[in-house]
């Protein structure tokens, strides 16, 4: 009795120790869940974005500091300045991935919590390596360039930027002589911010430039060749668009009639409103080919969306192989609208928050996995990702 009366208490004392354990980690486990730790979270993640943010203003700035010094591609520039301002952008880079997988839902708050404070960290130590690079810029550009130099060398900049893209009314004309003006409207106003830009070079480099001047000259350089590219952009989209659309238009037409009758004969296996939802596709699609003449561009889109529409009503349908056929019809169009989307994101002045920066470096992402993809079905999953990933306009 005396060996049985000795192990109660051990015993006793192990399941007290067992239930304490369990309660600290019930605790620990509540108190990283918290409402108070996701609220944390949240706001951890907001510095994080915030300091990722002026990271990405701080690197566009130190570009165009980098320009106006006349040292982009010149042979004399420190090499030590060269790998400071690359590793700003790969820092920058970097900080957009980290800070998007912060989004990551299944993380635990506590867990988001602490990884987003180490990304502001490490973004704020970044940021602070840049400014000191630009600084270190400055202070060589006082020591090997004259303000002469500079400005001759924005100049012959501008100059450049004119010859390379040409003059853009013949584009305009073209697309004002074939198309309405939903195809070429924003072609029209690059134009218009692309000689604006220039005119404001030009004023920045009309007396004795000092270094601000200098500075807002290559700011301004620099978006007059962005816009002056948009021009051509807009031009090639919508003749590419004119081009193609009737023969698109046309699968697409045939691509819908095979999935309404899948849906009336096989509605089981399809979306419980697929045959009233491609209907009305299909209604879509005929309004778009009435107007694909005059709004080529809108009709790529009508058909990309009518297809993307097909495979989430239909589905599992039909078989694999039919699966992979669509896919590859759909991509071209896909991948067009996702890069137009993008192209005329680009093309916007106005300034962007956190949230549209990182839409649209997750569309560039996605418009990179699907061009690398072997897989026709992945690479429309990943077009499709980038197309709806950018950002509509600011109102």
């Amino acid at each position: 009795m005396s060996d049985i009366d000795g192990a109660v208490p051990a015993l006793v004392a192990l399941i007290l120790a067992a239930v304490a354990v369990a309660i600290v980690v019930f605790v620990v486990r509540t108190i990283r869940r918290s409402a108070k730790t996701r609220a944390a979270a949240d706001a951890a993640v907001a510095e994080a974005a915030d300091a990722l943010l002026r990271l990405d203003d701080a690197v566009v700035e130190l570009d165009a500091a980098f320009e106006a010094a006349d040292a982009d591609d010149s042979g004399d520039a420190p090499t030590e300045l060269r790998r400071a301002r690359t590793s700003a952008h790969r820092a920058r880079d970097r900080g957009f991935v980290d800070v998007s997988d912060l989004d990551d839902a299944s993380l635990i708050p506590a867990t988001r919590r602490d990884l987003a404070r180490r990304t502001r960290t490490g973004l704020e130590g970044q940021l602070a390596r840049t400014s000191d690079t630009r600084a270190r810029l400055a202070e060589w550009v006082r020591a090997h360039r004259s303000t002469d130099r500079l400005a001759a060398a924005a100049r012959e900049r501008r100059e450049a930027v004119v010859a390379a893209a040409g003059d853009p009314e013949p584009l305009l004309d073209a697309l004002r002589h074939r198309f309405d003006r939903s195809d070429w409207a924003e072609a029209e106003a690059s134009a218009a911010a692309a000689s604006a830009a220039l005119s404001e070079a030009d004023e920045a480099l009309s007396a004795a430039p000092d270094d601000e001047a200098l500075l807002r000259a290559a700011r301004e350089i620099r978006r007059a060749a962005r816009h002056l590219r948009a021009v051509e952009d807009a031009h090639r989209i919508a003749f590419q668009a004119a081009e193609n659309a009737e023969a698109e238009l046309a699968a697409a037409r045939a691509e819908l009639d095979d999935a309404v009758q899948i849906a009336t004969t096989r509605g089981g296996q399809c979306a419980p409103d697929a045959l009233d939802r491609l209907r009305a596709a299909r209604q879509d699609l005929e309004r778009a080919a009435a107007e694909a003449g005059g709004r080529p561009r809108e009709a790529i889109v009508a058909v990309a969306r009518a297809r993307e529409l097909r495979d989430e009503m239909i589905g599992d349908a039909v078989i694999p192989r039919l699966r992979l056929e669509a896919a590859r019809a759909a991509l071209p169009g896909t991948l067009a609208c996702a890069r137009a989307a993008l192209a005329q994101a680009d093309t916007r002045d106005e300034v962007r928050p956190i949230a549209d920066r990182l839409r649209l470096e997750r569309a560039r992402r996605e418009l990179a996995a699907s061009r690398a993809a072997t897989d026709a079905g992945r690479a429309l999953a990943d077009a499709r990702a980038a197309w709806h990933a950018v950002p509509p306009p600011q109102n």
